[in-house]
């Protein structure tokens, strides 16, 4: 089950660096020029505190919609999706117990290093963090984001599978059919139709939290760049 989300992120990752080892000097010229624009310490570097504090309250905001999101879908496939009685364990959702399991496990891994992410990220602004606690938040979201994708993926073609071929047209008379469908939905079609929606919002937050850390880094960059040419001229001065 594993093996070819693993193959696909390897292969994933091998593209890519394929592309910006091809492309690494123009992608490198084209940032500094952009960096080191005119414009951008014009515009940018009188407001760069302000900025910093904007995209900071804005990413902890993102985010921690992006956990409440997170957590519906978790705790919706844990209590309503998967059912217990007596002794058996049942997934109407997606037919195998397994294949419930695997959205519950997947789910929560990404709901914890949203909070980590979102905790890590606070904590950095008010405390030293061991370096062993610190890992690099646009590596975090991507991580994220690459595991919703592909478990969105999974479970959401298991899914049109089990009902393409479970009420697909002839296998039952066609009033039992709709009486059938009927009782699915009155089941569990309210919970189901909530997962894919918060999966939805859980993906697209994820991505807008991705462009403004980007776009946080650029920042950082300037900042730097305007730090190092004040070094320059305090030097030349000295």
């Amino acid at each position: 089950m594993f093996n070819p989300i693993v193959q696909q992120n390897d292969l994933s990752f091998a593209t890519m660096k394929q592309i910006v080892g091809v492309n690494r000097n123009k992608v490198t010229n084209y940032y500094n020029q952009v960096v080191k624009h005119k414009l951008v310490e014009q515009f940018i570097g009188p407001n760069i505190q302000d900025i910093e504090y904007i995209l900071n309250v804005t990413k902890w905001t993102i985010e921690f919609f992006e956990i409440i999101s997170a957590a519906t879908v978790f705790g919706t496939i844990y209590d309503r999706m998967k059912w217990i009685i007596v002794d058996h364990t049942f997934c109407i959702w997606l037919g195998a117990v397994w294949k419930c399991d695997y959205g519950i496990h997947m789910s929560f891994i990404g709901l914890m290093v949203a909070m980590y992410s979102l905790t890590m990220s606070i904590s950095m602004q008010y405390m030293d963090l061991p370096p062993l606690m610190i890992f690099r938040e646009i590596d975090l979201n991507a991580f994220r984001l690459g595991l919703w994708w592909s478990t969105s993926k999974n479970l959401f073609y298991w899914y049109n599978k089990k009902i393409t071929e479970k009420y697909k047209e002839g296998r039952y008379r066609p009033i039992d059919r709709v009486e059938r469908m009927k009782l699915y939905d009155l089941m569990i079609g309210a919970e189901t139709r909530r997962v894919r929606r918060s999966w939805r919002w859980t993906i697209r937050f994820i991505c807008l939290n991705l462009m403004i850390r980007i776009f946080e880094i650029f920042i950082k960059s300037v900042k730097k760049n305007m730090e190092d040419k004040k070094n320059m001229e305090d030097k030349k001065n000295f």
